[in-house]
């Protein structure tokens, strides 16, 4: 079985230097992060996918799953549920095997 992807969406998992940018700049980069890696997960064909969004004040988790509930209308997706052992975290089926 081949292991799952985790994509942290926190700025400092991808960016150096965050001065400058408005928390909804920074909200903006992490969902283009997600949608990125999940567009690619879909591309190639992976079953699921995890997106690490962390506690916080709930502002990045929100998008996270307006997003996700967008790819799940649109058929791209089966479904998403936050991680049983870590709610910082999403587990999304991309296809049921």
């Amino acid at each position: 079985m081949a292991s799952v992807q985790e994509v942290d969406l926190h700025l400092r998992a991808f960016m150096r230097n965050t001065s400058g940018l408005s928390g909804e700049d920074m909200v903006q980069l992490s969902i283009e992060r997600m949608r990125t890696a999940l567009d690619n997960a879909i591309e190639d064909g992976q079953q699921e996918i995890r997106f690490i969004h962390g506690h916080g004040t709930g502002a990045l988790r929100e998008r996270v799953y307006h997003e996700l509930r967008v790819y799940e209308q649109r058929g791209l997706i089966e479904s998403f549920e936050p991680s049983f052992f870590n709610p910082g975290m999403v587990n999304v089926i991309i296809r049921y095997s």
